[in-house]
């Protein structure tokens, strides 16, 4: 099975670099790859938004704020580098071409952003779709969709198994802008709609076990 494995830059950085959790998923995908091929996209997190918010307040505009979340996750995907060992390629992709070209040469890409305007969702959707993965993992710091934001509304209910076509009306009123946090942006439920990719969203605690996941043993949501 061909896996593409988004984990959040806020669950690698969450107040300082979790090196454990870099090393247990790093562990796990070199396993798992004896069965299945991994492409792993590392989001920007906490960090990227501090230093959006502080060129944002400086008066930058959203197209220099995009670069330098991009730089920022990319930073966040060199740490895979480092736990991947001779699993890993020689440096982080820039494109979903330089992505498929890694992979066919036998080891596991890493990407982080790759063009303004694209949060790390979206890189995560379209190179699912460009690579035609199997399945698209998502881990975030909300353990699943909910059919409205569980941080603000205490009545919040997570769904278990939805659309695609339902996914995209939970985010579709999502803003565009640097920075933004939400389970998954609309740019990539619609990637992942059009593309048909089967979508596991989960929480933090069950990338202890992703071999579970991709099996569908797990507490978040599926998307199909």
């Amino acid at each position: 099975m061909r896996i593409v494995l988004k984990i959040g830059g806020s669950l690698v950085f969450p107040e300082k670099i979790d090196v454990e959790l870099v090393k247990n998923v790093s562990k796990q995908i070199i396993s798992l790859s004896k069965n299945h091929e991994f492409l792993i996209v590392v989001g920007g997190g906490k960090i990227a938004r501090e230093y959006i918010g502080a060129l944002k307040s400086i008066g930058k505009d959203d197209t220099f704020l995009d670069y330098i979340g991009m730089e920022v996750a990319k930073l966040n995907a060199s740490l895979f580098m480092g736990a991947l060992g001779e699993n890993a390629p020689v440096e982080i992709s820039n494109d979903f071409k330089h992505a498929l070209t890694t992979l066919n040469l036998g080891k596991i890409p890493l990407l982080g952003g790759t063009h303004p305007g694209h949060t790390t969702d979206a890189v995560s959707s379209m190179l699912s779709e460009f690579v035609g993965a199997d399945l698209f993992l998502r881990f975030t710091n909300v353990d699943g969709v909910y059919d409205k934001d569980p941080r603000k509304y205490q009545d919040a209910k997570k769904l278990s198994k939805i659309t695609h076509e339902k996914l995209l009306e939970i985010v579709e009123g999502t803003k565009a802008e640097a920075g933004v946090n939400t389970v998954i942006d609309p740019l990539a439920a619609k990637i992942l709609k059009r593309s048909n990719i089967k979508t596991i969203v989960c929480g933090k605690e069950e990338l202890s076990n992703i071999k579970s996941v991709i099996e569908g043993k797990h507490k978040g949501t599926e998307i199909f």
